[in-house]
């Protein structure tokens, strides 16, 4: 069974074009992987009944994992590619290139997701966050020549072993809970073919634990695109922040109004008697 579910996982994490095009990320139109964050903008989801939405924040939809699993409808594996150059300039490409040398970040998400349009200054969309829960594969490495292809995991491992490249690989649980999953993270180690087959069989086994009752699932922002030119995934951040600070704006003036407002006389049933006689 393990064996059946890396394999099902190689393919999309070997997926990507072979070349040495690496963009700004001002013109890279594919989503950025951030560090995991709260969302905490009210949300809208369908209701038991069908007959309808409800509004709840994120915090209130993880208590029933059933509505979890139905909002976070989309699943899938996304590599991408990030390099720094010696100037401390970074760039993106897709999950699968040959490289020259230098310093490149090689992050494998699988993720079970939504997708959320982010608000603009001007009520616009300047973007969109990806909102999920799921695992995270990062191998941070520094190349020793050129046209290596490292958006394959088994790769590095294979090119790590000839010593054509040094790094490091470490997984990250993101929005998952639960005591199994938590004994099943490999710690940060060196790449090796060895230890990239680890990680994977690691990685498939707490996939499969998303649907166990004992996992508790809290989904988080984990990757930003950009919707407008000009705009950068920092602006996007910024404005989902803006949009939680208008929310709990709003929600502590409504709070401070019903707190304002006089409160009904209860007359207990003692006094209902007594005013009878």
């Amino acid at each position: 069974m393990r064996l059946t579910c890396i394999c099902m996982l190689l393919p999309m994490l070997c997926w990507g074009q072979r070349n040495n095009f690496f963009i700004l990320e001002s013109q890279f139109k594919d989503f950025i992987p951030i560090t995991p964050i709260e969302y905490e903008v009210p949300i809208s989801v369908v209701n038991d009944s069908f007959s309808g939405l409800d509004t709840l924040l994120m915090q209130e939809l993880a208590q029933d994992k059933a509505k979890v699993l139905k909002f976070l409808s989309n699943e899938a594996v996304h590599v991408t590619v990030r390099h720094t150059d010696q100037s401390g300039q970074v760039t993106y490409g897709p999950g699968h290139l040959s490289a020259g040398r230098g310093s490149y970040t090689v992050i494998a998400d699988y993720a079970k997701f939504t997708t959320l349009k982010v608000e603009d200054k001007d009520g616009g969309y300047s973007g969109f966050a990806k909102v999920g829960v799921g695992v995270r594969i990062r191998a941070d490495i520094q190349t020793r020549r050129a046209s290596l292809t490292i958006g394959d995991l088994l790769m590095l491992g294979i090119s790590a072993k000839s010593n054509k490249l040094v790094g490091t690989l470490s997984v990250d649980i993101i929005g998952m809970e639960s005591k199994e999953i938590t004994a099943l993270i490999p710690l940060q180690t060196e790449i090796s073919p060895t230890t990239v087959q680890h990680t994977l069989q690691a990685m498939a086994t707490i996939k499969s634990k998303i649907y166990d009752e004992k996992t508790r699932l809290y989904p988080q922002t984990i990757a930003i695109k950009r919707e407008r030119e000009g705009c950068s995934v920092s602006d996007i951040l910024k404005g989902l922040e803006k949009e939680q600070q208008l929310y709990w704006r709003h929600r502590r003036k409504k709070n401070a109004v019903r707190a304002s407002q006089p409160k009904p006389t209860v007359i207990s049933k003692d006094k209902e008697v007594a005013s009878s006689k």
